[in-house]
Formats: C-alpha cells, structure tokens, sequence
C-alpha cells in the first residue's frame, strides 16, 4: 500500500519492479497465471529457484576447482605466487615457522661440531679449549646460532678463535641468513604492497537498473571512488555469462558475451574524480536486445563489470569488480542524482547516502528488440491497444514528455534503498491509467 508516498518493499506493492518475485512465491494466484506467459516454470521450483553468483559482490570468485592432476606440486613449483595469495594468518605462521626451523639448521650444525670435538666430554677440564666457549647443551647450540644470525652480541657462550672449523659454518650462517631475510622479508612487502586491497575503496552501485534514456533502452550501473587519488587510465568493460547453444546442440552453460559500457561521452575511459553512472546502450549488437522483463524472473544470467586502472602512487595495476544476477537488475529505475553544488564553501559535494538510491522512470515494459519493432510500424512510445503489455503505465507519454519527466525525476532529491522502507514523490493516478 501507498499512504502519504512511503511505500514498504518488503510488501508486493505494484509500484516497485521486484513484485514479480514475490508472485513466484503464490503461484495459486490464478490472476498470476492468467498473466504468465510461461505457466507451466510455475511448477518448476528450479527454475525460479535464485542460483549463486559466479562472483560475489566484494569481487571474490564463487568458482572451485576439482580434480586438478598434481596440484599440490604445480602450486610449489610457482612458490612465489602461491605464498602472495595465501591468507596472512599462514603468512604470519609460516614466517616464524621459517626462522625458527633456519636457527635450528644451524644450532644442530653447532651441536654437532662441539659434539664431534669433545666439548661436552670437557666440561670439568679447565684447561681444555673448546670450539664453543660455555655450550653445554642443545639450547646453548640454538642461542648461539640466534646471536650469530641476529648479530645482536655474543654473551658468555662465543666461538673460540683456536678452533678454526667454527668459521666456515659462521660465514655459511651469515651469507645465507642475508638472503633468507631478503626473501622473507621481500615477499611480506610485496604481499602487502599488493594493488587489490585497493578496490576496497572503489564502489559499485548494489543494483543495475533498466531503463529508457534518450529513446533507448540503457543498462546502468554506478561506481565511485572514494579515496582523493585516483585511479589513473582507468578504464570499465562488462562480461554477460549466460547459457548458450549452438546450433549442433552443445550447450555452453557459463557463456561469456561482451557487454561495452561507456560514461557520458567518454567511451570505456572513465574520468573517476566523482561518482560515475555507466551506461551499457542495449543495440542490436548488444546480447541483452531481447532482453524483456519477464526474463528478469524466468532466465538466469549474471552481469560481471570490471573497472581496471593504475594506482596513481605507486603505478600498480588495480582491477575491481562486481556482478549483478536477475534479482539485483531493476527495470523502469534510475539512480537519483547526488552531485549537489554547496555556495558556501563554493565546491562541489558528492552525497553517498544517494549513492545507491534509485527512483522511478518511464520505461516500456519490452524488449529493445520489440521496441524497435514497434517504432518500425509506426506504432511509437504510444500505447497500443493490440500490445498493451508492451508499455508500463507511465510509459504512455510522447518524446517531449519523456525528457520532462526525466528531467523532474533528474531534479528530485528524493530516492529510495532497495530492501528497506522508503519515502518517494506520490502522485494519484487518474482513473484511466494503471499505477506502476
């Protein structure tokens, strides 16, 4: 229910686009199957079941690999990469692992070279001269060899200069220790100088939205970046992964078609100094042409974007991206506007509270495919008597309405959060036309 213009999205109101899904959930509603198209997916649970994204929203992938021949030995012999992509709490363990088992090498080299001079065998003899002044034992062995490493001073037990096999396993100990350090400590710096802690910082909108811009249907979606130094040559490009067959009958499950997107008129290149909208222009090259908004229900596809561009600090190469299944992609919305101008600091503010708010748009319900269809015939964005599912109930307006209507919605500061209780413009609708 609408009342005073605060609609609840948890319920199935008809002005909110996702009623649809809460329609699958009572598919008794007989007004429901007079309604779908496709009435026998009704008894399908499958098929209107949601299925897990390839890839979640933080841009981690939901992909696992089984089977692989060897993998425990074609991880090793890429060591360097594979200790890059382990979590830190094995880094951390591994690290203290590594020097303790690398002092422990070498006390044992220690121990046994005292063991083999007879120095425990001396320990009552003051006048014997031992190889290692003051060992007594394996732990006396393992300090010794962390004084020597650490060189931070030899104590009461230190090498005597008479025993010259010493040396060698010092020197040995040194030199190696040098470079074990340099590899250790090299890898933790290039583990944390890594570039993809760097899409923690750079934002995507949690919905896409469809919609008619310009008198086209467009795919958007919104993406910013809140640090103050950006990305540099950044650039956007969009995957649609979705079940194809061929024509001898080969299913490809997890098909990949290209999705081009563009800012304003800056092609893929984005100039990310405030938060962008990108639009995806849904073409007769486009995969989505015949996308309609019942597919939004019935098909299961998922939109993957990447956003790719240099670290400005440190010139690093740093991808972000995010995926949006059938449920996050809303038909008849665009995002509301959240650049406002404050004159009394005299700069621009980019309000992220609207970030991922969205509001109404006239859209036709139908594909561009059949949109094109209809222009073709003459029929226009005007409603027709013999293909009234085409249209949503605003969409009954001519051109010049559409950009006014645009423009009023562009220049309202109201919005609304999908998932949560929201407050937009609340129009009565005449007796003659529908609500949305």
């Amino acid at each position: 229910m609408a009342t005073g213009g605060v609609i609840n999205l948890d319920q199935d109101h008809p002005r909110w686009e996702e009623y649809k899904f809460e329609r699958l959930r009572h598919p008794s509603v007989e007004d429901d199957i007079d309604k779908n198209p496709y009435p026998q997916r009704y008894d399908n649970s499958r098929t209107s079941r949601p299925r897990r994204s390839l890839i979640r929203k933080e841009g981690q992938s939901n992909v696992q690999f089984k089977g692989v021949r060897r993998k425990t030995h074609r991880y090793v012999k890429d060591l360097f990469i594979s200790f890059l992509d382990l979590k830190w709490r094995y880094v951390v363990l591994i690290f203290f692992a590594a020097f303790f088992v690398f002092y422990g090498v070498f006390g044992v080299a220690y121990y046994f070279l005292a063991w083999l001079h007879g120095d425990f065998e001396n320990l009552d003899n003051p006048d014997y001269v031992p190889c290692i002044e003051n060992m007594e034992g394996a732990w006396d062995a393992f300090l010794f060899s962390v004084e020597t490493q650490s060189t931070i001073g030899y104590g009461i037990i230190y090498a005597h200069p008479e025993c010259g096999s010493t040396l060698p396993i010092i020197y040995l100990q040194v030199a190696a220790g040098f470079l074990f350090e340099t590899l250790v400590f090299g890898a933790i710096f290039a583990k944390m100088a890594r570039p993809k802690h760097r899409r923690h910082t750079l934002v995507f909108s949690r919905h896409a939205c469809v919609l008619q811009e310009n008198g086209q249907l467009t795919l958007q979606i919104r993406v910013g970046d809140m640090r103050r130094s950006h990305l540099i040559e950044t650039r956007v490009r969009g995957v649609l992964i979705k079940r194809h067959v061929v024509r001898e009958k080969y299913v490809y499950p997890l098909f990949q078609h290209q999705l081009e997107f563009d800012a304003h008129e800056m092609g893929d290149r984005l100039f990310l100094l405030w938060p962008l909208i990108l639009t995806h222009r849904i073409t007769e090259t486009s995969p989505l042409w015949t996308l309609k908004p019942d597919d939004l229900v019935f098909d299961k596809f998922e939109i993957v974007v990447f956003l790719e561009g240099y670290i400005e600090s440190t010139g690093e190469m740093c991808q972000a991206r995010t995926s949006y299944t059938t449920r996050e992609i809303l038909w008849g919305h665009r995002f509301t506007r959240l650049e406002e101008y404050d004159p009394k600091n005299d700069l621009w503010v980019m309000d992220f509270v609207k970030f991922n708010q969205v509001v109404p748009s006239a859209t036709p319900r139908c594909s561009a495919a059949e949109l094109a269809e209809q222009r073709a015939t003459g029929g226009g964005l005007t409603q027709s008597a013999s293909h009234p599912e085409l249209f949503q109930s605003n969409a009954t307006l001519d051109d010049d309405e559409y950009d006014t209507a645009g423009s009023e919605a562009d220049d309202s500061d109201e919005g609304y959060t999908v998932g949560q209780p929201i407050r937009i413009p609340f129009t009565p609708m005449s007796s003659d036309s529908q609500e949305v």
